[in-house]
This record gives structure tokens, C-alpha cells and sequence, in this order.
């Protein structure tokens, strides 16, 4: 069975979303992407399909992708409400009732949380019943996004009860975790730091990752312990929460993408340099998403422009403690370095190759779901030694449009995926691992995209 990780540093800046409307209900200020669409394919007569397999409108269709997109501005939320579809809902009553628990659904307070409203919802449409219950309806579901999420729930008949991650795996996981600690808190050399940053690029991140998308079990706490011990030896985890789920994977290579804010500082740069730099950057990016973090929590308090909140997911005490530890017990700086030098050489090329690679030329689509296979690539997704290699994450098209669904799930979506792409004349990127690591090189070295089909 497979076995691994999943995450990504900081690398890139990009593309701006603007073009505000007015003020819809209740002071929220829906957005739309400014991106130019080039011409394509949303417009065909395919998109009028939905996920009964009924006609429906094209214009309709139209009109339910452009609700998906439909964002507020950052600086027009009020921080105890929830925006959704532009529209702002107050769910105080209903967090100590959410299904998913209570971190999931207060990561979405002041903000715009209409991408995790929509990709961690793929069983039913309850989640649409109960916003109705808070305020105005939500407007129609997208229908290409629907169309794939009838063919994972025929897939998968159970849902969540056959879709989180499997015993085994945990097991693996949670053994070479052991190590990793072993090695960096006991054995504390050089050496074995470098071999602890190694299994944490392949082994910690896939645990951080997957318990920060809800992927190990229905219950919270096992969630988040996973994230918190996952993330431990690099920093505290609500960084990576912050990083990751509320920045990445809604604003996915967007001006709101955490990952994208340095790109047009490399941009900059000459190639013989970039070169020159690998080391300082495998090495920088694990120190920009572990110690660093410390920074954007406790004094800016905001990731990438996404504001911090202190009330949740208990980030004081988790900081107190991730300090204690580091500060008392950890090894010396320069088996530090060694860490986060041997850990970055792994996780920063194989996080960036599957979305690097396409910004910031990827195409226009008005749909969430078309943007998020848009803006993403899955590559040597039938080899096992790229996938544990890449922390689980060959297939990171599919783990975009279900973050909340198991890594061993995803080659049997992507063919479903595959299969709706290729009717709806959308394009679906699944390359070997030669083109995709040989176009990242070329993002990084001549700072601009080479063609992919």
C-alpha cells in the first residue's frame, strides 16, 4: 500500500482578483477574478449538463459558475461573520453543531470561506440546506463540479466512511514519525538531523497535511493531533493550517496564495543565480514555514495577508509548547540547518511541480473547480516511487477538487475526473515526471512556463 506526505513551501506573487461590485447583503462586497479570459471551452453546449445527467440552461450554468468565484474583499469582511457566494452569514448557533467540528468551520469566520464551503461538502448537499437556515440561499451548485461529484459518490457509496485514511497507513506513518524525533530530539548530529528532515519531507508533512484536511478521522481531535505532531518538528501547525488550507488550497496560484508572493522577486533574478541559490532556498523554505511563522502569528498576525485568530485551534498554547520543546530539548543550529536543508531539497521541488509549473499562464475558466485542474497537475501518477517521493501528492488535480478525501482514493477519482474533463473539453494535465520537473526547472531558471500537452 502506499504511504506518503503532502505540503509545500513558499515560493511565487501573482495574479490580482479585483473588479469589486456592489455591496451585495449585509455590507459583503463581492469580487469577481480580473483575469482576461482567453477563449474557452465554458460556453459549449456540454456545460448545460448536470449531475442527473438533466438538461439544464446553458446561461444557468453560466450564471452558477460566475456564484462560485464570486469572493469578498479582505478588507470588507467583519470578523465574526462568514461570507459565502458574496454573501455574509452569522453561524455562531451552528459551530457546536458542525459535523466536521469546530476548527473546521471557525477557519472560515472573517472571511471569505466559499471555496472550503464547497470542496469539503462533496458526500450531499445538507451543508446548502443548512446556510439557507442562516440567511439568504446559496446560489446553485456549479454543475461541472457537481457532474465529478456524482461519479465519486457512485464510487464510493459510503462516503466519508470508506474515504479517510487507512489503518495501515497510519501505522507507517506514526512508526517513521517515532524516528524522525528520535533522530532530531535524541540523537541531535548533523547526520542525524539530515535523515530526520529527509522522513519529515516525506513522512511529517504527509501527517500534518492530512490531519489538517480532516482526511484521518470523523473525530476533531484526532485531526488536529496529527497536524500539531506532523508539523512539530518544523514549526507550530496552525501555520501550516493557515499556509495550507486557508491560503493555498481556496486561492490556488491567486494573488490570495500564500505560495505565490515571492515568484516575482525570483522573476527578478538571473538564472546562473538561481542556481547558485538552490541550497539557501531548500534550506529558507523550511525555515519561511517553521520558525518564521512565529513572526506572522504572534506580531503581524495575519499568513499572507490572511488574518490570524488567536481563539482558535488553541495556537497560543501550541506555540508555548512548540518553543519549550525546540528551545530546551532541541539540537544544536547548525544540525538544525541540516534539517531544514536536507527536508527542502525534497519538499520544495516536489510541493511546487504540480502548480509552479503552470503560473501564471494557466487557462480562464469562471467555475472554481475549472481553475483549481486549471491551475494544477498531476504527473507520474501510476508510479508508487514518485508518490512516496512527492508525499502522496501525484495526483494533486484531484486533491484539490476533494481535499477532504483520502490520498489512496485519488487515482480512482482522477480517471473520473479524467473522464467529465475530457467531455466538457476541459484540459486535465497529467504528465510524466520528466516534463513536469523539467518544466519546473525552466519556471525556476529562465522564470517562465514551457508548454505542457
Amino acid at each position: 500500500p502506499r504511504m506518503a506526505l503532502a505540503g509545500r513551501p513558499s515560493a511565487l506573487v501573482g495574479r490580482s482578483v479585483g473588479q469589486l461590485e456592489p455591496p451585495d447583503h449585509a455590507g459583503a462586497m463581492p469580487r469577481k477574478t480580473a483575469r482576461k479570459a482567453s477563449p474557452s471551452p465554458d460556453s459549449s453546449a456540454s456545460e448545460s449538463t448536470n449531475a442527473s445527467g438533466r438538461g439544464s440552461p446553458a446561461s444557468s450554468a453560466a450564471a452558477s459558475e460566475e456564484a462560485v468565484l464570486s469572493i469578498v474583499a479582505r478588507d470588507k469582511c467583519d470578523p465574526n461573520l462568514w461570507y459565502i457566494h458574496g454573501k455574509s452569514y452569522d453561524l455562531h448557533e451552528f459551530v457546536p453543531k458542525h459535523p466536521g467540528g469546530q476548527l473546521a468551520i471557525l477557519s472560515g469566520r472573517g472571511r471569505d470561506c466559499t471555496a472550503l464551503f464547497e470542496s469539503y461538502h462533496p458526500w450531499n448537499d445538507r451543508h446548502r440546506k443548512v446556510l439557507k437556515a442562516f440567511g439568504p440561499e446559496a446560489p446553485a451548485a456549479d454543475p461541472f463540479y457537481e457532474e465529478i461529484k456524482a461519479k465519486v459518490r457512485e464510487a464510493y457509496p459510503r462516503g466519508n466512511k470508506e474515504t479517510k485514511m487507512r489503518l495501515r497507513t497510519i501505522f507507517g506513518l506514526s512508526s517513521m514519525w517515532c524516528l524522525m524525533m528520535y533522530l532530531m530530539f535524541f540523537v541531535q548530529t548533523p547526520l542525524a538531523c539530515a535523515a530526520a528532515g529527509c522522513i519529515m519531507a516525506t513522512v511529517g508533512t504527509r501527517l500534518a497535511h492530512e490531519g489538517g484536511h480532516y482526511q484521518l478521522s470523523h473525530k476533531e481531535w484526532v485531526n488536529r493531533l496529527a497536524l500539531f505532531l506532523g508539523y512539530f518538528p518544523t514549526g507550530p501547525s496552525m501555520a501550516w493550517h493557515y499556509r495550507h488550507v486557508i491560503s493555498h488550497h481556496a486561492h490556488t496560484n491567486q494573488e490570495e496564495d500564500v505560495d505565490v508572493q515571492y515568484i516575482w522577486m525570483a522573476d527578478m533574478l538571473p538564472g546562473w543565480f538561481k542556481v547558485l541559490s538552490i541550497p539557501v532556498v531548500a534550506a529558507g523554505a523550511l525555515f519561511e514555514i517553521g520558525p518564521k511563522q512565529l513572526l506572522d502569528l504572534l506580531v503581524l498576525r495575519h499568513v499572507g495577508g490572511h488574518r490570524v485568530d488567536w481563539r482558535i485551534g488553541q495556537l497560543l498554547p501550541e506555540i508555548a509548547v512548540w518553543l519549550f520543546v525546540h528551545l530546551y530539548f532541541g539540537p544544536p543550529l547548525l544540525s538544525y540547518v541540516c534539517f531544514w536543508f536536507a527536508a527542502g531539497l525534497i519538499f520544495v521541488p516536489c510541493s511546487q511541480v504540480a502548480h509552479a509549473i503552470l503560473f501564471p499562464d494557466a487557462q480562464q475558466h469562471k467555475s472554481w473547480a475549472k481553475m483549481q485542474i486549471a491551475e494544477s497537475c498531476d504527473f507520474a501518477s501510476d508510479s508508487n516511487f514518485w508518490y512516496h517521493m512527492a508525499f502522496g501528492l501525484t495526483t494533486q488535480i484531484e486533491h484539490h477538487l476533494f481535499p477532504g478525501i483520502g490520498h489512496h482514493c485519488y487515482d480512482r477519482i482522477r480517471l473520473l475526473t479524467r473522464e467529465v474533463c475530457q467531455k466538457h473539453g476541459v484540459q486535465h494535465f497529467d504528465v510524466s515526471a520528466k516534463k513536469a520537473f523539467g518544466a519546473l526547472w525552466s519556471r525556476w531558471v529562465l522564470g517562465h512556463t514551457v508548454p505542457l500537452a
